[in-house]
């Protein structure tokens, strides 16, 4: 098997041009394409059974409201949800977690390979029948998590440090059907964004300069589609060196914009100054995305 390595160049670069961009939608849509891979699936018009495997979607999201059913195939049997899923070089996965089972701990947020902390959990009822469907709903906003079962709150997390990713199933002993997969993809990108605020280069600012960096992750559908390039971003550097809004002004494929937003997050910076007083500034920044075998 090959191995992917991601190698990611990273300038901040002054002065590149705003180009609008695509606001992501905020109705619900059906799920009805999945990424099986070596997956054991069987499906009907209105389910899907997964006995084996994992399923992903093709594409990947940051603030989103999933819903969906499930009921464990036996008494003991189940699945798990996977939340902003992304996977390294070396084709680690990075995911949140949530069961799909008919225990007290179904529903309860777990991270692997990620930075969460939970803010509550209530257990709920065992399943004793089979047949009884559970209506799930899943919300992802910013870096806290919740989850709906049955339209009560059983968990809820903060400090999400995954901030997009895909959505995936994954089948536990003796499998889980699902039915019923439909996301609404909530809009987070602002159209302007530092209005009146100076911005790096203007004569009279002291630029900023990094203090954290970070690399962006590919997605597992960027890698399918061997996307490469330069992203380019919008930003504000605040005061006090954190990083506000971002906005995405060119970018090589739609799941490396979502990557590309989450690492600029990540970075912290010695604030501009203008007189020698910290002050916010707008920056633009350029990911380079490079796949090498």
């Amino acid at each position: 098997m090959s191995r992917l390595i991601l190698a990611a160049a990273i300038v901040v670069a002054i002065g590149v041009p705003a180009r609008a961009s695509a606001q992501a939608g905020d109705t619900f849509e059906t799920i009805r394409d999945w990424d099986t891979d070596s997956a054991k699936t069987e499906s009907t018009l209105d389910t899907l059974r997964l006995l084996d495997g994992i399923i992903w979607t093709p594409r990947a999201y940051a603030d989103f409201v999933l819903r969906f059913e499930y009921r464990p195939l036996t008494p003991t049997g189940g699945g798990t949800l996977l939340l902003r899923s992304n996977i390294d070089g070396d084709r680690t996965i990075h995911s949140y977690e949530a069961a799909l089972n008919g225990s007290p701990e179904r529903g309860r947020l777990d991270g692997a390979r990620q930075v969460l902390h939970e803010l509550r959990f209530v257990p709920s009822a065992p399943i004793a029948d089979t047949t009884q469907w559970v209506a799930a709903e899943v919300r992802a906003e910013s870096d806290r998590l919740s989850v709906l079962l049955d339209g009560v709150t059983v968990a809820t997390a903060d400090r999400a440090e995954g901030l997009f990713g895909t959505i995936g199933f994954k089948a536990g002993a003796g499998g889980v059907e699902l039915r019923g997969m439909r996301i609404a993809a909530l809009s987070t990108e602002p159209a302007a964004i530092g209005v009146g605020l100076p911005r790096v280069g203007d004569p009279d600012i002291t630029p900023p300069k990094p203090t954290r960096r970070a690399s962006p992750r590919y997605t597992a559908a960027a890698m399918r589609a061997k996307a490469f390039g330069v992203a380019k971003l919008e930003f504000v550097i605040e005061a006090d060196g954190s990083v506000g809004a971002v906005r995405v002004i060119d970018v090589p494929h739609p799941d490396l914009a979502l990557s590309s937003v989450a690492c600029v997050r990540e970075w912290r910076f010695r604030p501009a100054t203008r007189d020698g007083v910290p002050v916010a500034v707008v920056a633009t920044m350029e990911l380079a995305f490079n796949l090498k075998r």
